[in-house]
C-alpha cells in the first residue's frame, strides 16, 4: 500500500527547503535592485512567465493524467514535450532577434536571458510535471535545492548594491539558473524506450490539456493584473513593495501546491481523498500551518519587513494586512483545486477564476487611478475570499463525483 502520508511529508520539507532558499535569493535581489528597480523586474518575469503559460498549453497536467491510466507513455510523452519546447525556443529565437529591437518598449532585459528564462521556464513546468507523474518528488527537490544554493552563493558573493550592471547582471543570471534547472529536469525525466506498441495523437494530447491551459491563464492573469494597475498608477517604490508582498503571498499558493501536486495523481487514480472526511483529515494540519503563517505575519511583519528587505519597504507591512486574509483563501483554495482537476472538475474552477479576474480589473480600472496601492490591495483581497467562498460552497459534492478518465491511449 502506497504511504502517501510519508511521500507527502518528504515531499513537503523538500520543496519548503527550496523555497527558504529561494525567498534568500529574493531578499538579495531586492537589496541590489531596490524597490523600483526589483518591482519593474519582478513584473517583466510575470510577464514571460504568462507568455510561457500560453505555449506550455496545459501538457503537463495532460502528461499527469495520462501517465496515471498508463506508465508506459513516459517515453512518448518526453518526446512530445520536448517538441513543444524546440517549437518554442525556434518562436522565441525568431522574435527576440528580428523584431524584438523594434518593437521592444518595455523590457530592460537583454534578449539572451529572456530566451534563457522562457525556455527554462517551460522546461521547468513539463518535466517538474512529469517527474511528479512517476512520483520523484525528492528528485525534483534535489535538482532545485542543489542549483539555487549555487546560485545563491555566487550572488551573495559577487555582487554590490549600486552597480551599473546590476539590472543586466542579475537578469541574466537568474535566467541562466532555470535554463539549467528546466535542462536538469528534462535530463532526469528520461526513460528508455518501451518495446510495446503505444500512442497517443498530438490533437487529442493538446486538446486534453487544452481546458487546463485556458483555467491556468486566467488564474495567472487574476493573481497578477493588480501588479500592472499599480505599476501604472503608482510609483516605483510603492510598486516594490506591493509586488513583494504579493511574493510572500505566493508561498501560501506553494505551500498549498507542493500538497495539492503530490496527491493530483492519486486522486486522478482514487486511491486516496476518495471521501470527504479522508481529505479533510489529511488536510487539517496543512490548514492549520496555513493560519498559524498568516498570524506570525501579522505578528512580526512591520519590524521583519524592513529588516529584510531595506528601508525603502517600510509601505509593505499596510498593504499585507489588507492582503492576508485573500491569500490565506488562495492558500486553501488551492488544495480545493487538487480534488475539482483529480475529479475533471475543471469548468467550476474556470468559472470561480474568470469571475475574479473580471472583479480584480473591472475595480482596479476604476479605483486604483485615484486611490492607488491601497485599492488595489482591497480589491484583490476580497475577490481571493470570494473565488474561495465559490467553490467551497459545492467542494464535499466532488468526492461522490467518479474520476473523469480520459479514453486517449491508443494501444
Amino acid at each position: 500500500m502506497i504511504n502517501i502520508a510519508t511521500i507527502l511529508k518528504h515531499n513537503v520539507i523538500g520543496k519548503l527547503l527550496n523555497h527558504v532558499i529561494v525567498f534568500l535569493i529574493n531578499i538579495i535581489i531586492v537589496r541590489i535592485l531596490g524597490a523600483s528597480g526589483s518591482g519593474a523586474y519582478f513584473n517583466e518575469l510575470y510577464l514571460l512567465n504568462f507568455i510561457v503559460f500560453i505555449f506550455s498549453a496545459g501538457l503537463d497536467y495532460a502528461a499527469i493524467a495520462l501517465l496515471s491510466q498508463e506508465p508506459r507513455l513516459l517515453p512518448l510523452l518526453n518526446r512530445m514535450l520536448f517538441k513543444v519546447v524546440v517549437f518554442f525556443a525556434t518562436i522565441l529565437a525568431v522574435y527576440v532577434f528580428f523584431l524584438f529591437p523594434y518593437f521592444n518598449h518595455y523590457f530592460r532585459q537583454p534578449a539572451f536571458a529572456i530566451i534563457m528564462f522562457s525556455i527554462g521556464n517551460l522546461l521547468l513546468i513539463f518535466y517538474q510535471g512529469i517527474l511528479s507523474a512517476v512520483k520523484k518528488f525528492n528528485l525534483q527537490n534535489m535538482i532545485l535545492i542543489i542549483s539555487n544554493i549555487i546560485f545563491l552563493l555566487y550572488i551573495w558573493l559577487s555582487y554590490k548594491p549600486g552597480g551599473t550592471d546590476s539590472y543586466k547582471i542579475i537578469s541574466t543570471g537568474y535566467a541562466v539558473l532555470f535554463f539549467v534547472q528546466g535542462l536538469l529536469m528534462f535530463i532526469f525525466s528520461y526513460s528508455p524506450e518501451n518495446a510495446a506498441k503505444i500512442s497517443v495523437s498530438w490533437n487529442v494530447f493538446i486538446r486534453s490539456g487544452i481546458y487546463i491551459m485556458i483555467s491556468s491563464l486566467v488564474y495567472f492573469a487574476f493573481l497578477r493584473i493588480d501588479n500592472f494597475f499599480v505599476e501604472k498608477y503608482a510609483d516605483g517604490k510603492m510598486l516594490g513593495n506591493y509586488i513583494q508582498c504579493g511574493k510572500i503571498g505566493q508561498y501560501f499558493l506553494y505551500f498549498s501546491s507542493i500538497i495539492s501536486s503530490t496527491l493530483l495523481p492519486f486522486i486522478s487514480t482514487e486511491t486516496v481523498g476518495a471521501s470527504f472526511n479522508e481529505w479533510k483529515k489529511m488536510m487539517k494540519p496543512y490548514i492549520l500551518l496555513i493560519c498559524l503563517a498568516a498570524l506570525v505575519i501579522a505578528a512580526t511583519g512591520k519590524f521583519v519587513f524592513p529588516f529584510l528587505f531595506g528601508e525603502e519597504f517600510t509601505g509593505m507591512y499596510s498593504i499585507m494586512m489588507i492582503l492576508l486574509p485573500g491569500f490565506v483563501c488562495l492558500g486553501m483554495l488551492t488544495l480545493l483545486n487538487a480534488v475539482y482537476i483529480g475529479k475533471g472538475n475543471i469548468r467550476k474552477i474556470f468559472i470561480g477564476d474568470i469571475t475574479g479576474l473580471l472583479l480584480v480589473t473591472g475595480f482596479d480600472a476604476w479605483l486604483v487611478p485615484q486611490y492607488g496601492v491601497y485599492a488595489a490591495a482591497i480589491i484583490s483581497s476580497i475577490a481571493y475570499c470570494i473565488v474561495f467562498l465559490y467553490l467551497l460552497a459545492s467542494f464535499k459534492k466532488q468526492f461522490s463525483l467518479p474520476s473523469k478518465k480520459q479514453g486517449i491511449i491508443n494501444l
